[in-house]
C-alpha cells in the first residue's frame, strides 16, 4: 500500500492557513506569531539558521540513502518512506510539511520530525511535540488513519524520541491553534516569554518586542 494524499503543491493555499510551526513558535513564545502573523515581520535571522537549515536538508538528504531510519532498529518494519510531505487541511485551516512520513507493514503512518538542536536531556521538547501533534491531525485528514505516535530526531545528540500522540495531545494542538487564531482576529498583544522578563533571550523579534 503505498501514501494516497488528497492534496497538491500546486493548490494556492489561503495566507489564513496556519502551520505547524506556527504551533512550536506559539509554545516557545506567543509574541514570536504575533510579529509574523498580525504585524507581518520578519525576524532577523542569526548566522546559525542559515547553517542549521544546511544541515536539517543534508540530514534528510542521508535518510534517503539509508536502509534502516537513522541507523537504528525500530518495533516495526517500515515498508516505504516520504520526504519533505506537502499536507494541507481545510477543516483545521492548516497547511505544512512532513520531514518524513513512514508507513509500517501493519499500515501504520508514523511522522518523524528532524531537529537540529539537542534533545531535553533525552526528551523531546515541549514545542516540539505538539508540532509533530498538528502534523499528526494533518496526516489524519489527509490519509484517513489514526496517528498514534511519532518520532522527534534530535541532530545535535544523535537522539530519537518516541512522542505518543494520544487524542488528549492532540486536542491539546487544536487549541493552541484555536488561541492563535483568537489572537490574530483580536489583534491582541501577548504577554512576552517568562524568561524574557529576567534574562536576555536570543530572538529575532528582540528589538521589536522591547519597544511593545
Amino acid at each position: 500500500m503505498r501514501f494516497d494524499y488528497r492534496f497538491s503543491e500546486d493548490l494556492d493555499v489561503d495566507e489564513s492557513f496556519l502551520t505547524p510551526t506556527d504551533v512550536k513558535q506559539f509554545i516557545f513564545c506567543p509574541r514570536v506569531v504575533y510579529f509574523t502573523r498580525v504585524m507581518n515581520i520578519r525576524p532577523i535571522l542569526g548566522s546559525q539558521q542559515p547553517a542549521a537549515k544546511k544541515e536539517h536538508a543534508h540530514i534528510a538528504r542521508l535518510e534517503k540513502q539509508r536502509t534502516t531510519m537513522l541507523r537504528q532498529r525500530f518495533p516495526f518494519t517500515i515498508v516505504e518512506r516520504k520526504f519533505e510531505v506537502f499536507l494541507r487541511s481545510e477543516r483545521l485551516r492548516v497547511h505544512g510539511r512532513a520531514d518524513m512520513l513512514v508507513m509500517t507493514d501493519t499500515n501504520e503512518i508514523i511522522p518523524v520530525e528532524f531537529k537540529t538542536m539537542a534533545s531535553n536531556e533525552g526528551h523531546g521538547r515541549l514545542d516540539h511535540k505538539y508540532q509533530l501533534a498538528v502534523i499528526a491531525l494533518l496526516v489524519e485528514d489527509n490519509c484517513e488513519t489514526i496517528v498514534r505516535r511519532g518520532y522527534l530526531h534530535y541532530i545535535k545528540d544523535e537522539q530519537t524520541v518516541e512522542i505518543v500522540l494520544s487524542e488528549g495531545v492532540k486536542r491539546r494542538a487544536q487549541t493552541y491553534l484555536k488561541r492563535i487564531e483568537e489572537m490574530i482576529r483580536t489583534e491582541r498583544v501577548p504577554a512576552p516569554r517568562r524568561e524574557c522578563t529576567h534574562e536576555r533571550v536570543g530572538c529575532g523579534f528582540a528589538d521589536q518586542c522591547r519597544d511593545l
